[in-house]
């Protein structure tokens, strides 16, 4: 009884092994025919978001959990004094560099180009005027 449990269990999970690497490969080709489009200089900033964000891979969603994670500790009794910790931690001694670089980092892997390039647009706007 047992042997069938674990038969029938490994074979689902071979099948979704399977198929996880098909979609994997039909999406790399398909992110590799766009990456020859962006190349030839046929897509724009917001297409490039959206490619972004339909090749999402592991490093995108451990960007999303490392974001969302301090947010969920902070419900845990007695747990929010360490997320307290870290932020001031990082606020006193984080270079700025490394906060924009983090934030480019976001930016390119959720595919925010697009409220990039807006945020640039009225930033200079300001500064320098019309």
């Amino acid at each position: 009884m047992y042997s069938t449990i674990i038969n029938t269990v490994t074979g689902l999970f071979q099948s979704y092994l399977t198929n996880k690497q098909h979609k994997a490969e039909l999406k790399q080709a398909i992110h590799k025919k766009q990456l020859d489009e962006i190349q030839q200089g046929n897509i724009s900033a917001s297409e490039l978001d959206s490619i972004s964000i339909q090749s999402r891979g592991w490093k995108d969603d451990f960007l999303l959990i490392i974001t969302v994670l301090p947010l969920v500790v902070c419900f845990i009794p007695g747990m929010s004094i360490y997320i307290q910790d870290g932020f001031g931690a990082l606020k006193a001694s984080v270079p700025e560099w490394y906060l924009y670089a983090l934030a480019l980092v976001f930016i390119d892997t959720f595919g925010f180009r697009r409220i990039l390039r807006s945020v640039l647009v009225q930033y200079l706007t300001n500064k320098f005027g019309k």
